[in-house]
């Protein structure tokens, strides 16, 4: 016994099987737009679980499987921080000598 949806198919109704699709969307945003707060609700709870599932990912079990990467302490490279501090230090003289050329307002 085929349901009516797949005997729609078979046909090739795609007239019916849109109208179809147009109703169950219709009554399903209806039935939202009644239970709002219910909705929200469920959508607070599935982001609250998703939140941890990620932390529980990302944070926790990389700790559990790869501890010695993790807790690797940070080494400080001097040479790197010159380098970078050298070239902050030359913008800043480039952006200070640019032209300071004031002009006319057009809009007076």
């Amino acid at each position: 016994m085929m349901s009516k949806f797949t005997e729609m198919i078979s046909r090739y109704d795609y007239r019916g099987f849109l109208s179809l699709c147009k109703r169950k969307a219709r009554g399903a945003l209806w039935y939202l737009g009644e239970h709002a707060f219910l909705c929200i609700l469920i959508a607070i709870l599935f982001c609250v679980m998703f939140g941890t599932f990620l932390f529980y990912k990302y944070v926790f079990l990389v700790r559990i499987e790869y501890p010695d990467t993790v807790m690797a302490p940070i080494k400080f490279r001097k040479d790197v921080y010159d380098s970078v501090l050298r070239e902050w230090q030359k913008r800043e003289v480039i952006f200070n000598n640019a032209s300071g050329e004031n002009y006319s307002d057009p809009f007076k």
